[in-house]
C-alpha cells in the first residue's frame, strides 16, 4: 500500500469509477483531493466492470447505502442513463452520463459534464470554434455529448465516424434537431480529411489494436487535433499531431475542466454546482 487513507472510516462514502478499461482511469486521481479539500467523507475507487457484467454491477452498487455515486467511463455512458431515475437536461437529450449520484432513497440520478469539460478544456483555442468543420470518430456517449456541445458553440457542420450506424444516426438527428438544419452527417473518410478539428471520442488507442482512420499524413499544422483519452502519456494521434505542428488538445484537458463539477454532484450538490 502506497499511503494510509486519512479518516476512512465507517461512515465513509464510495465514489465508484465504472470502465473497461479501467488502468488508464484519472477520476480518482484527479477527484479524491477535491473531497479531503471540501472535508467531504468520500473516495474515488476504480472498478473494471465489462458490458457484459455491467448490468448486476450497477444493480449490486446501486443497493448499497453508503455509495455516494458512479463514474461512468468507456463503455458505459449510454447504457448508464438507460438505467437512472432522472436526468439532467443535457444528459436527457444526449441520451449518456458521466456522473451518477444515489440519492438517499437509492434513486439514481444521472448527469453529464464531459461537452462543457471538453469545451472549456480547449482553453484559448475554444475560439476557434465557430463556424469550424469538425470530424468526430467516435458517437457513444462522450462523442455525443461533444457533438452537442459543438452544435451550441456555433460550430458550421459535424462529420460522425462510429462502427455503430445506430450511435452515428442517433447523434446526427440530436445535433440537426437541435440546430434545426444538418449539421451533422455520417462518412467514411472517402471525400477526404479537410477539417479544422479532429476529435478521437472513441477507444482507438486506448483498447485494441485498431488505427485511427485519418492518416498522420493528412494532419496539417492549422488543425486543431483532440483525443479525449485521458492518460498519463499521450495517445498515438496526439504524437502524430505535435509532430505536425497542430494545436493539441488531450482528455485530462477535459477532464480538469468538469472535475469540481463531478464532485460537486457526487456530494449530493445541484447538478452544475462545484465541490
Amino acid at each position: 500500500m502506497r499511503a494510509n487513507i486519512p479518516n476512512l472510516d465507517g461512515n465513509s462514502r464510495v465514489y465508484a469509477v465504472f470502465g473497461d478499461p479501467i488502468q488508464q482511469v484519472q477520476t480518482p486521481r484527479l477527484i479524491n483531493p477535491i473531497f479531503a479539500a471540501a472535508g467531504a467523507n468520500i473516495y474515488a475507487v476504480p472498478f473494471l466492470i465489462t458490458a457484459e457484467h455491467f448490468a448486476a454491477a450497477w444493480d449490486s452498487f446501486a443497493a448499497i447505502p453508503n455509495l455516494c455515486g458512479i463514474s461512468t467511463t468507456i463503455p458505459h455512458k449510454v447504457a448508464a442513463a438507460r438505467r437512472c431515475s432522472t436526468l439532467t437536461p443535457t444528459a436527457k437529450a444526449v441520451g449518456a452520463v458521466n456522473c451518477v449520484q444515489r440519492g438517499e432513497d437509492g434513486q439514481m440520478h444521472g448527469a453529464l459534464f464531459d461537452g462543457v469539460g471538453f469545451v472549456e478544456g480547449l482553453g484559448q483555442a475554444k475560439s476557434r470554434l465557430r463556424g469550424a468543420r469538425v470530424l468526430i470518430v467516435g458517437a457513444g456517449g462522450a462523442g455525443r455529448a461533444i457533438a452537442f456541445a459543438l452544435a451550441e458553440e456555433g460550430v458550421k457542420k459535424i462529420d460522425l465516424m462510429d462502427l455503430s450506424a445506430e450511435s452515428v444516426a442517433f447523434t446526427a438527428n440530436m445535433v440537426n434537431s437541435f440546430r434545426g438544419e444538418e449539421c451533422a452527417v455520417s462518412v467514411d473518410g472517402s471525400t477526404g480529411w479537410d477539417y479544422d478539428m479532429v476529435i478521437n471520442a472513441s477507444p482507438i488507442g486506448v483498447k485494441g489494436d485498431s488505427a485511427f482512420p485519418m492518416p498522420a499524413a493528412a494532419i496539417q499544422p492549422e488543425m486543431l487535433i483532440a483525443d479525449i483519452a485521458s492518460l498519463s502519456g499521450e495517445t498515438a494521434l496526439l504524437s502524430a499531431a505535435k509532430a505536425a505542428g497542430a494545436t493539441v488538445s488531450d482528455g485530462n484537458d477535459m477532464l480538469l475542466a468538469q472535475i469540481r463539477l463531478m464532485a460537486g454532484f457526487a456530494a449530493g450538490l445541484p447538478a452544475g454546482t462545484a465541490l
